[in-house]
């Protein structure tokens, strides 16, 4: 790109100008660097909601070289990001259009002298490829920008379409659409796919237009329940693919807890992004520590009871092998013995505490069941090599 920051501006101001299209441009720290757009628009109750879907949307993740169309509410868009260099730069996003006749509620989102324009695909394309030559003079083939670009097919569909059949074809579309990425998604958490998280976490998580409304009243609260839902079917993926039940739907409740907390669609998204990484993260470490039942068995009952009593004794017991016999083969298989997993993993957990809670250090020492303060702070620097008070300053988020 060799365009000035000037010449980018007066071209964002033309295409508003020429087309009645709002323009924005959001840099690379997602923040909204200009935008062009009606007084109307900028006073509707909705423009607000719509400004954090376009600053939550993850344009950096998608560096293709040509425009990408994507919807919200069935209102279209179009973005093409800028970079110099192989640097990005932020992103031109343009929108939005309306590919078919307006409805009631379209019409009271705009119910002044101002209209979101009502665009067919074929003009809305061509707009897009004008504004990437204008930007990079490059010239691209509009066969192979429809071929890349998923949210096209659904309006393009909408326009073969007759009129009384639009709203059916395109519900069953969505909804089809939406059936296959989901499986894609929770196919990769089973199976620890981390690699491949990304290409479907966009199109699936945050394509609003694959998503459905759970709430009328609140486009916040719609997404939070989608995502809710979303975490608990993750939540059985990674249960299917190895983790451990309690810890999986310790982790769901913990996400859970969280979406209800948030209170823009941008921490939304980004938490419940977080919850599937740290989900599919859990299924391969699961997955790398393959060992026999019995020992298995042992690493369950350990991380279930890790705030209760657990002794060999008890493991011993609960998989009918003499107490011996059951600590030779733990050490055998793990590498370590029996008391100093049980430490370890207290340790993780006592982590989460210090970073994620304003317990005090005796009380954390306490509910993990270590004697004494002395004890518990001796513990923890022998498996971290620091005190807990300096890991809660180092790592904690309150």
């Amino acid at each position: 790109m060799k365009i000035s920051s000037t010449d980018l501006q007066y071209i964002c101001q033309l295409i508003y100008e020429t087309h009645n299209l709002s323009v924005f441009y959001i840099n690379q720290f997602e923040e909204i660097a200009f935008e062009y757009t009606s007084k109307h628009f900028q006073q509707s109750s909705h423009f607000s909601s719509l400004k954090d879907h376009i600053r939550a949307y993850p344009f950096h993740t998608t560096p293709n070289d040509f425009p990408i169309f994507f919807s919200n509410n069935n209102f279209n868009f179009f973005y093409i990001n800028l970079k110099m260099d192989q640097q990005f730069l932020g992103s031109i996003i343009v929108g939005p259009s309306l590919s078919s006749e307006m409805s009631d509620d379209k019409i009271n989102f705009y119910d002044g002298d101002q209209p979101i324009p009502f665009l067919h695909y074929q003009p809305f394309l061509s707009i897009s490829l004008f504004v990437y030559y204008l930007i990079y003079q490059q010239k691209l083939n509009k066969m192979m920008v429809i071929h890349n670009n998923q949210a096209l097919k659904p309006i393009i569909t909408q326009e073969e379409n007759t009129i009384l059949e639009l709203s059916n074809a395109r519900r069953n579309y969505i909804v089809h659409t939406n059936l296959y990425y989901e499986k894609i998604l929770l196919d990769y958490v089973k199976n620890w796919r981390k690699d491949k998280l990304t290409e479907v976490l966009n199109y699936s998580i945050v394509g609003e237009a694959e998503l459905g409304v759970l709430s009328k009243r609140s486009r916040l609260r719609s997404l939070q329940n989608l995502m809710i839902t979303g975490i608990a079917l993750t939540c059985r993926a990674a249960i299917e693919g190895g983790l451990n039940e309690e810890t999986a739907f310790t982790l769901s409740d913990f996400y859970i807890q969280k979406l209800e907390e948030q209170d823009s669609l941008h921490a939304i998204l980004a938490l419940t992004e977080e919850a599937i990484y740290d989900f599919t993260n859990r299924v391969s470490i699961a997955n790398k520590e393959v060992y026999s039942a019995t020992i298995t068995t042992c690493q369950h009952y350990i991380e279930n009871h890790i705030y209760g009593e657990v002794s060999l004794d008890q493991l011993a017991d609960i998989c009918h092998l003499s107490p011996n016999y059951l600590s030779s083969l733990f050490k055998k298989e793990v590498g370590i013995s029996i008391s100093e997993s049980i430490q370890q993993k207290r340790i993780d957990e006592a982590k989460k505490l210090l970073t994620f809670t304003n317990y005090p250090i005796l009380d954390i020492g306490s509910l993990l069941n270590f004697t004494d303060q002395s004890y518990f702070i001796k513990i923890f620097k022998k498996f971290t090599g620091i005190t807990p008070k300096q890991y809660r300053n180092k790592h904690s988020n309150k």
